[in-house]
Order: structure tokens, then sequence, then C-alpha cells
């Protein structure tokens, strides 16, 4: 999960496209950047925490039930 926040906030859109689809995970550019405004204010808390529940609903409906459970899978959640 901290690597993935920290590529959303170091990388541009199509790094951070790039970096996903290495991982098996197909974004668009539009889907990468809805992603990083609905993660904007993600911090090494949630790492303790873990994510709000209501973040997790917005990534969900952002990418769709199989590409969010790839998504969990990849940060292990």
């Amino acid at each position: 999960m901290l690597q993935w926040l920290d590529n959303l906030k170091g990388m541009n859109d199509r790094q951070l496209q790039d970096f996903a689809k290495q991982q098996g995970l197909e974004l668009s550019i539009e889907e990468v950047q809805k992603l990083q405004k609905i993660l904007k204010h993600a911090n090494i808390s949630w790492a303790l925490t873990g994510v709000p529940k209501e973040v997790l609903k917005k990534i969900q409906k952002l990418l769709g039930d199989r590409r969010y459970k790839k998504l969990m899978k990849l940060v292990g959640l």
C-alpha cells in the first residue's frame, strides 16, 4: 500500500498508468486522475488505521468490482 501511495504522489499520470499496468491493472488516464483526486489526502496513518470506508467505496465505484478487487489485492488490503 505504501508503494502505491508514494507512486500516486510522485508520478505523473502516464507514469502511474504504466506502473499500474506493470502490476497487472489497466487504468485509463482519466481513471488515474480521478484516483489521484480520491487519494490526495492519503497519509501514512492509513497503514495503521486502514483506508476509510468512504474512500474505498469511491474507488470501487470508479474501478468497478473486478479491478477494485485486483487493486485491493495488489496493495495488500
